[in-house]
Protein backbone atom coordinates (compact mmCIF):
# COMPACT_ATOMS: atom_id res chain seq x y z
CA UNK A 1 0.00 0.00 0.00
CA UNK A 2 1.04 3.61 -0.52
CA UNK A 3 1.49 5.29 2.87
CA UNK A 4 2.07 8.97 3.63
CA UNK A 5 3.73 9.80 6.97
CA UNK A 6 3.67 13.35 8.34
CA UNK A 7 6.53 13.91 10.77
CA UNK A 8 8.38 11.03 9.13
CA UNK A 9 11.80 12.63 9.62
CA UNK A 10 11.30 12.79 13.37
CA UNK A 11 11.95 10.43 16.22
CA UNK A 12 8.88 8.18 16.09
CA UNK A 13 7.97 8.89 12.47
CA UNK A 14 11.31 7.74 11.06
CA UNK A 15 11.01 4.41 12.86
CA UNK A 16 7.51 4.04 11.44
CA UNK A 17 8.87 4.68 7.94
CA UNK A 18 11.45 1.91 8.45
CA UNK A 19 8.73 -0.49 9.62
CA UNK A 20 6.45 0.34 6.68
CA UNK A 21 9.22 -0.18 4.14
CA UNK A 22 10.20 -3.45 5.79
CA UNK A 23 6.57 -4.55 5.45
CA UNK A 24 6.60 -3.83 1.71
CA UNK A 25 4.75 -0.50 1.55
CA UNK A 26 5.60 2.54 -0.59
CA UNK A 27 6.21 5.55 1.64
CA UNK A 28 6.14 9.33 1.23
CA UNK A 29 7.46 11.41 4.13
CA UNK A 30 6.19 14.95 4.74
CA UNK A 31 8.17 16.92 7.33
CA UNK A 32 9.14 20.56 7.80
CA UNK A 33 12.40 19.54 9.56
CA UNK A 34 11.70 21.84 12.50
CA UNK A 35 12.70 19.05 14.87
CA UNK A 36 13.19 16.14 12.47
CA UNK A 37 16.29 15.46 10.41
CA UNK A 38 16.70 14.50 6.77
CA UNK A 39 19.33 12.00 7.94
CA UNK A 40 16.63 10.05 9.77
CA UNK A 41 14.66 9.36 6.60
CA UNK A 42 15.16 5.92 5.13
CA UNK A 43 16.50 6.30 1.55
CA UNK A 44 13.78 3.93 0.38
CA UNK A 45 11.13 6.58 1.09
CA UNK A 46 10.21 9.66 -0.92
CA UNK A 47 10.75 12.88 1.04
CA UNK A 48 8.91 16.20 0.71
CA UNK A 49 9.71 19.18 2.91
CA UNK A 50 6.39 20.80 3.83
CA UNK A 51 4.52 22.15 6.85
CA UNK A 52 1.16 20.76 8.00
CA UNK A 53 -0.06 24.34 8.42
CA UNK A 54 0.05 24.72 4.61
CA UNK A 55 -3.18 23.05 3.50
CA UNK A 56 -2.75 23.76 -0.21
CA UNK A 57 0.69 22.15 -0.30
CA UNK A 58 -0.57 19.10 1.58
CA UNK A 59 -3.43 18.68 -0.88
CA UNK A 60 -1.00 18.87 -3.82
CA UNK A 61 1.28 16.26 -2.24
CA UNK A 62 -1.62 13.99 -1.39
CA UNK A 63 -3.18 14.11 -4.85
CA UNK A 64 0.17 13.39 -6.50
CA UNK A 65 1.19 10.50 -4.21
CA UNK A 66 -2.36 9.14 -3.70
CA UNK A 67 -1.77 7.30 -0.41
CA UNK A 68 -4.14 4.57 0.70
CA UNK A 69 -3.36 5.38 4.33
CA UNK A 70 -2.12 8.57 5.99
CA UNK A 71 -0.22 8.42 9.28
CA UNK A 72 -0.35 11.80 11.01
CA UNK A 73 2.52 12.16 13.49
CA UNK A 74 3.69 15.74 12.84
CA UNK A 75 3.03 17.83 15.94
CA UNK A 76 4.20 20.34 18.50
CA UNK A 77 4.91 17.95 21.37
CA UNK A 78 6.21 20.05 24.27
CA UNK A 79 3.75 20.40 27.15
CA UNK A 80 5.59 23.41 28.59
CA UNK A 81 5.66 25.19 25.22
CA UNK A 82 1.95 24.57 24.76
CA UNK A 83 1.40 26.40 28.04
CA UNK A 84 3.59 29.37 27.12
CA UNK A 85 2.30 29.59 23.52
CA UNK A 86 -1.08 27.84 23.24
CA UNK A 87 -1.90 29.61 19.97
CA UNK A 88 1.08 28.08 18.15
CA UNK A 89 0.30 24.71 19.71
CA UNK A 90 -3.26 24.88 18.37
CA UNK A 91 -2.15 26.08 14.93
CA UNK A 92 0.08 23.02 14.50
CA UNK A 93 -1.80 20.35 16.42
CA UNK A 94 -5.41 21.31 15.73
CA UNK A 95 -5.47 23.23 12.44
CA UNK A 96 -2.56 21.15 11.14
CA UNK A 97 -4.53 18.00 11.84
CA UNK A 98 -7.57 19.38 10.03
CA UNK A 99 -5.34 20.17 7.05
CA UNK A 100 -3.86 16.67 6.98
CA UNK A 101 -7.29 15.00 7.08
CA UNK A 102 -8.60 17.30 4.35
CA UNK A 103 -5.57 16.42 2.22
CA UNK A 104 -6.23 12.71 2.82
CA UNK A 105 -9.84 13.20 1.73
CA UNK A 106 -8.74 15.06 -1.42
CA UNK A 107 -6.28 12.27 -2.20
CA UNK A 108 -8.96 9.59 -1.93
CA UNK A 109 -7.23 7.87 0.98
CA UNK A 110 -8.97 5.00 2.74
CA UNK A 111 -7.76 5.66 6.27
CA UNK A 112 -6.06 8.11 8.65
CA UNK A 113 -4.06 6.86 11.64
CA UNK A 114 -3.67 9.66 14.19
CA UNK A 115 -0.94 9.89 16.83
CA UNK A 116 -2.51 11.02 20.09
CA UNK A 117 -1.12 11.13 23.63
CA UNK A 118 -2.08 8.67 26.34
CA UNK A 119 0.13 10.62 28.71
CA UNK A 120 -1.90 13.83 28.46
CA UNK A 121 -5.45 13.24 27.18
CA UNK A 122 -6.59 11.52 30.39
CA UNK A 123 -5.07 14.06 32.79
CA UNK A 124 -4.51 12.88 36.36
CA UNK A 125 -6.84 9.93 35.94
CA UNK A 126 -7.63 7.33 38.57
CA UNK A 127 -7.55 4.39 38.87
CA UNK A 128 -4.44 3.14 37.10
CA UNK A 129 -3.83 1.60 34.61
CA UNK A 130 -6.09 3.82 32.51
CA UNK A 131 -8.38 2.18 29.91
CA UNK A 132 -9.57 3.86 26.70
CA UNK A 133 -13.03 4.25 28.26
CA UNK A 134 -11.65 6.73 30.81
CA UNK A 135 -13.14 10.23 30.25
CA UNK A 136 -10.73 12.57 28.48
CA UNK A 137 -9.68 15.32 30.89
CA UNK A 138 -6.44 17.01 29.76
CA UNK A 139 -4.69 19.46 32.09
CA UNK A 140 -2.40 21.13 29.50
CA UNK A 141 -3.02 22.92 26.19
CA UNK A 142 -1.04 20.15 24.49
CA UNK A 143 -3.45 17.55 25.87
CA UNK A 144 -6.39 19.69 24.77
CA UNK A 145 -4.96 19.90 21.25
CA UNK A 146 -4.65 16.13 21.05
CA UNK A 147 -8.23 15.60 22.26
CA UNK A 148 -9.42 18.13 19.67
CA UNK A 149 -7.36 16.38 17.01
CA UNK A 150 -8.98 13.05 17.86
CA UNK A 151 -12.45 14.54 17.45
CA UNK A 152 -11.62 16.27 14.17
CA UNK A 153 -10.14 13.07 12.74
CA UNK A 154 -13.21 11.04 13.71
CA UNK A 155 -15.74 13.58 12.42
CA UNK A 156 -14.01 14.56 9.18
CA UNK A 157 -13.15 10.98 8.25
CA UNK A 158 -16.69 9.89 9.05
CA UNK A 159 -18.23 12.62 6.92
CA UNK A 160 -16.00 11.63 4.00
CA UNK A 161 -16.74 7.92 4.26
CA UNK A 162 -13.19 7.16 5.41
CA UNK A 163 -12.09 5.27 8.47
CA UNK A 164 -9.57 6.18 11.15
CA UNK A 165 -7.64 4.75 14.09
CA UNK A 166 -6.39 6.73 17.09
CA UNK A 167 -3.20 5.63 18.86
CA UNK A 168 -2.66 7.10 22.34
CA UNK A 169 1.05 6.74 23.11
CA UNK A 170 2.71 6.35 26.45
CA UNK A 171 6.10 8.04 26.90
CA UNK A 172 8.02 6.88 23.85
CA UNK A 173 11.78 6.39 24.13
CA UNK A 174 14.57 4.95 21.99
CA UNK A 175 17.19 5.81 19.35
CA UNK A 176 16.95 9.04 17.30
CA UNK A 177 15.32 11.07 20.04
CA UNK A 178 16.84 14.53 20.48
CA UNK A 179 17.50 16.72 23.55
CA UNK A 180 15.07 19.35 22.26
CA UNK A 181 12.24 16.87 22.85
CA UNK A 182 12.77 17.36 26.60
CA UNK A 183 12.11 13.64 27.08
CA UNK A 184 13.68 12.62 30.35
CA UNK A 185 15.91 9.77 29.12
CA UNK A 186 17.43 11.82 26.31
CA UNK A 187 17.81 14.84 28.60
CA UNK A 188 19.72 12.72 31.13
CA UNK A 189 22.00 11.24 28.46
CA UNK A 190 22.69 14.62 26.89
CA UNK A 191 23.74 16.16 30.21
CA UNK A 192 25.69 13.21 31.58
CA UNK A 193 27.74 12.66 28.43
CA UNK A 194 28.67 16.36 28.49
CA UNK A 195 29.85 16.01 32.09
CA UNK A 196 26.94 18.03 33.45
CA UNK A 197 24.54 17.33 36.31
CA UNK A 198 21.06 16.62 34.95
CA UNK A 199 17.98 18.29 36.37
CA UNK A 200 15.26 16.18 37.95
CA UNK A 201 12.06 18.19 38.10
CA UNK A 202 9.55 17.85 40.94
CA UNK A 203 10.68 15.18 43.42
CA UNK A 204 11.52 12.56 40.78
CA UNK A 205 8.82 10.21 42.00
CA UNK A 206 6.49 11.11 39.13
CA UNK A 207 6.06 7.83 37.24
CA UNK A 208 5.01 7.27 33.64
CA UNK A 209 4.38 4.45 31.19
CA UNK A 210 7.44 4.13 28.91
CA UNK A 211 7.17 2.30 25.59
CA UNK A 212 9.97 1.54 23.13
CA UNK A 213 9.84 3.34 19.78
CA UNK A 214 10.13 0.16 17.71
CA UNK A 215 7.06 -1.25 19.43
CA UNK A 216 5.14 1.96 18.73
CA UNK A 217 6.08 1.76 15.04
CA UNK A 218 4.80 -1.82 14.92
CA UNK A 219 1.44 -0.72 16.38
CA UNK A 220 0.98 1.71 13.49
CA UNK A 221 1.58 -1.00 10.92
CA UNK A 222 -0.97 -3.19 12.67
CA UNK A 223 -3.48 -0.34 12.43
CA UNK A 224 -3.44 -0.33 8.61
CA UNK A 225 -5.88 -3.23 8.43
CA UNK A 226 -7.37 -3.30 11.92
CA UNK A 227 -8.94 -1.11 14.59
CA UNK A 228 -11.17 0.93 12.29
CA UNK A 229 -12.98 3.68 14.20
CA UNK A 230 -11.26 2.82 17.48
CA UNK A 231 -8.81 4.44 19.90
CA UNK A 232 -6.02 2.38 21.44
CA UNK A 233 -3.58 2.89 24.28
CA UNK A 234 -0.05 2.08 23.13
CA UNK A 235 2.20 1.61 26.13
CA UNK A 236 3.95 -0.95 28.29
CA UNK A 237 1.31 -1.19 31.01
CA UNK A 238 3.98 -0.50 33.63
CA UNK A 239 5.17 2.71 35.25
CA UNK A 240 8.76 3.77 35.89
CA UNK A 241 9.71 6.75 38.07
CA UNK A 242 12.11 9.47 36.98
CA UNK A 243 14.42 8.66 39.89
CA UNK A 244 14.57 5.02 38.79
CA UNK A 245 15.38 6.01 35.22
CA UNK A 246 18.16 8.32 36.39
CA UNK A 247 19.69 5.58 38.51
CA UNK A 248 19.56 3.04 35.68
CA UNK A 249 21.03 5.45 33.11
CA UNK A 250 23.91 6.24 35.49
CA UNK A 251 24.52 2.51 36.01
CA UNK A 252 24.65 1.86 32.26
CA UNK A 253 27.10 4.73 31.83
CA UNK A 254 29.18 3.67 34.84
CA UNK A 255 28.67 7.07 36.50
CA UNK A 256 27.90 8.26 40.00
CA UNK A 257 26.52 11.79 40.15
CA UNK A 258 23.97 13.80 42.10
CA UNK A 259 21.34 15.57 39.98
CA UNK A 260 20.08 19.09 40.39
CA UNK A 261 16.51 19.36 41.64
CA UNK A 262 14.06 21.57 39.77
CA UNK A 263 10.45 22.70 39.91
CA UNK A 264 7.48 20.91 38.45
CA UNK A 265 6.73 21.74 34.81
CA UNK A 266 3.31 23.34 34.27
CA UNK A 267 0.75 20.83 33.05
CA UNK A 268 2.84 17.79 33.94
CA UNK A 269 0.89 14.69 34.95
CA UNK A 270 2.00 13.07 38.22
CA UNK A 271 1.69 9.47 37.11
CA UNK A 272 0.04 7.37 34.45
CA UNK A 273 -0.01 3.79 33.30
CA UNK A 274 -1.97 2.66 30.24
CA UNK A 275 -4.21 -0.38 30.02
CA UNK A 276 -3.28 -1.81 26.61
CA UNK A 277 -5.42 -4.96 26.54
CA UNK A 278 -7.66 -3.53 23.82
CA UNK A 279 -4.68 -3.17 21.44
CA UNK A 280 -3.76 -6.78 22.15
CA UNK A 281 -7.29 -7.97 21.44
CA UNK A 282 -8.13 -5.87 18.36
CA UNK A 283 -4.76 -5.02 16.77
CA UNK A 284 -2.89 -8.14 17.79
CA UNK A 285 -0.27 -5.82 19.29
CA UNK A 286 1.59 -5.94 22.55
CA UNK A 287 4.91 -4.35 23.56
CA UNK A 288 7.82 -6.70 22.90
CA UNK A 289 10.69 -4.70 24.42
CA UNK A 290 11.31 -4.74 28.16
CA UNK A 291 12.30 -1.38 29.62
CA UNK A 292 15.78 -2.54 30.70
CA UNK A 293 16.56 -3.77 27.18
CA UNK A 294 15.11 -0.71 25.47
CA UNK A 295 17.05 1.59 27.78
CA UNK A 296 20.28 -0.27 27.07
CA UNK A 297 19.73 0.10 23.31
CA UNK A 298 18.97 3.79 23.75
CA UNK A 299 22.08 4.43 25.84
CA UNK A 300 24.31 2.43 23.49
CA UNK A 301 22.98 4.38 20.50
CA UNK A 302 23.36 7.78 22.15
CA UNK A 303 27.01 7.08 22.98
CA UNK A 304 27.92 6.45 19.34
CA UNK A 305 29.07 9.14 16.90
CA UNK A 306 26.08 10.76 15.21
CA UNK A 307 27.24 9.91 11.69
CA UNK A 308 27.25 6.18 12.49
CA UNK A 309 23.79 5.94 14.04
CA UNK A 310 21.41 5.94 11.06
CA UNK A 311 23.16 3.16 9.15
CA UNK A 312 22.75 0.55 11.89
CA UNK A 313 19.35 1.74 13.09
CA UNK A 314 17.68 1.33 9.71
CA UNK A 315 17.32 -2.42 10.16
CA UNK A 316 13.75 -3.75 9.84
CA UNK A 317 11.64 -3.52 12.97
CA UNK A 318 9.85 -6.79 13.79
CA UNK A 319 6.07 -6.46 13.63
CA UNK A 320 5.15 -8.25 16.86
Amino acid sequence: MRALVTGGAGFIGSHLVDALLADGHQVCVVDNLATGSRVNVNPGAEFVEADVRNREELVRIGRRFAPGVVFHLAAQTLVARSTSDPQRDAEINVLGTVNVVQAAIAAGSRKVVFASSGGTVYGNAQPQPVPETQPLNPISPYGVSKVAGEHYVRVLCGQAGMTCTILRYGNVYGPRDIPASQHVITAFLHALLKGERPVIEWDGEQAKDYVYVGDVAAAHVRAIDAGDGEAFNIGSGREVSVNTIFRQVCELLGMTIEPHRGERRPGDVRRFTLDCRKADQMLGWRPATRFAEGLRRTVDDYRRPADLRRQDEATPIPLH
